[in-house]
């Protein structure tokens, strides 16, 4: 057994703990088990950086000693606002969920989220001095929290088995374990309906500015960070943008759940007139990104929201009538073209996922193995970045296997019911989940589910606002709620 694989198996083990027990000595040990199998991940992973730091630190003591109580001091005052102050939690959170930095990390070049990764960090060790003091308050996600510690959990055991340690590895260090604690912690808090606008104007905002930059993008034809998108625009019809992300699609797709949360405020709040110019200034921001999928997840959301006040029959029949007009569109568009053409390619993606489930159809290939598992046996079996699945149940199925779907699709329904139950602020729930079933239908098409935070942020405001009782009226926004009875 690797270390990696070890340490994500008691990091797992110990997000079980947190996302399902209320009983306070069990998280205390769950608590600990998720930060020492952490720390063994990271160790394994990232031990060349941590190798060139320590030779660093013993050149030069004096500087090392002093970036150690730097770091040491802005944990404690990251611990401090996360224990004390709600709603600069949840406002930094929404902030920081976007932002993805170019480093350098365990050999490789990557998009790191290290704005989240400080914030839990700081969640983290607050976490700590509340299981300390006995002022930590459960997570509340009903059966989203056995979901999620299912699926997580059989992810850490496929490491054992994957065809690509690392990769496995890296998808636990970097989504499935911070992002675990995070839903457990933000879970645990049960926000008012004044901090979710606060949430949502820091979410609009970064649209407009997102949105500002594409516009210039066009207007200067100059990009960021992607070489593949420029040498693209060089040679396509038209000219595509991706703001500041790196890729166009995750930005047309966070562009695509900032109006859909717009529309469920129109839909549900009744306000119309001030917001169709956000939600059309946003609209042609995203569309600049020419992302399929991320249309495709704008349609979704708005539908989600349509289905719950229009009848029944009408949503049906638009159902049928929306497959059959794709279908048709399809299958018009494929007349002299290949399938993989009219799919801009993802046929192929398709065809190595199902090339997967069959060469492992019990266990699957383990977390991260889908790339090498589908080149097995191919002239270029080491080129594991020519072969990726866009599809995320594909995905889960390829990898997990069987039982892992099953996790999967436990977790969807789960939060579906939580949604959609019936109880206090509903509507507000219905938002959020309209907003979920955006990327959760972007996820279909482009896969990154898990690895984005706004997935696992959604699903625990729904499971606060569907199992925490609200706060009192006179309870301070800025404060830390009460503990829940």
């Amino acid at each position: 057994m690797s270390e990696t694989a070890l340490g994500s198996i008691i990091a797992a083990a110990g997000l079980a703990g947190l996302l399902t027990s209320a009983d306070r000595r069990i998280r205390a040990a769950a608590f600990a088990a998720w930060a020492i199998g952490g720390a063994i991940v990271a160790a394994d992973l990232l031990h060349s950086p941590i190798s060139r730091f320590r030779a660093d630190a013993t050149g030069r003591p004096a500087l090392a000693a002093a970036g150690v109580v730097a770091g040491l001091a802005a944990l404690a005052v990251g611990a401090f606002v996360a224990h004390r102050y709600t709603t600069l939690t949840l406002l930094a959170v929404v902030a920081a969920a976007p932002a993805r930095i170019p480093l350098h990390a365990g050999g490789e070049q990557a998009n790191l989220l290290v704005p989240l990764y400080a914030i839990v960090l700081a969640m983290g060790a607050a976490c700590a001095y509340e299981l300390v003091t006995g002022a930590e308050r459960p997570a509340a996600l009903g059966p989203v929290g056995w979901a999620a510690a299912a699926l997580i959990g059989w992810s850490a055991v496929s490491l054992l088995w994957t065809a690509d340690g690392r990769q496995g590895g890296v998808e636990m260090l970097f989504f499935y374990l911070p992002f675990g604690f995070l839903l457990a912690r933000l879970a645990s808090v049960r926000p008012t309906e004044r901090q979710l606008r606060a949430m949502l104007a820091v979410q609009v905002t970064l649209g407009l500015i997102f949105a500002a930059v594409a516009f210039w993008q066009l207007h200067s034809r100059h990009l960021f960070w992607n070489h593949k998108i420029m040498v693209g625009n060089e040679y396509g019809a038209f000219f595509r943008v991706n703001s500041l992300f790196y890729d166009a699609s995750i930005y047309g797709r966070f562009m695509a759940v900032t109006i859909v949360l717009l529309l469920g405020v129109m839909v549900y709040r009744r306000i119309t007139v001030p917001l169709l110019l956000l939600v059309a200034v946003l609209f042609a921001g995203q569309y600049l990104a020419y992302s399929q999928s991320s249309l495709l997840a704008l349609a979704a959301g708005a539908a989600f929201l349509g289905a719950t006040f229009w009848p029944r029959r009408l949503v049906v029949a638009l159902a049928v009538v929306v497959v059959l007009v794709g279908a048709a569109g399809l299958l018009a568009s494929s007349h002299g073209s290949s399938t993989r053409q009219v799919t801009s390619g993802r046929s192929r993606l398709v065809e190595d996922g199902l090339r997967v489930i069959r060469h492992h159809p019990l266990n699957g290939a383990g977390l991260g193995g889908f790339a090498r598992a589908a080149l097995a046996g191919t002239a270029h079996p080491g080129r594991t970045k020519t072969a990726a699945s866009h599809t995320t149940p594909l995905t889960v199925l390829a990898e997990l296997g069987p039982l892992g779907l099953a996790a999967y699709l436990a977790l969807i329904a789960s939060i579906a019911w939580s949604a959609l139950r019936a109880g206090p602020d509903r509507d507000l729930r219905l938002m959020l989940a309209a907003a979920l079933a955006a990327v959760l239908a972007s996820s279909l098409f482009y896969n990154a589910y898990f690895e984005d935070p706004a997935s696992w942020i959604l699903t625990a405001l729904i499971a606060a606002l569907a199992f925490l009782p609200a706060l009192p009226t006179t309870e301070s926004a800025g404060s830390r709620a009460p503990a829940a009875p």
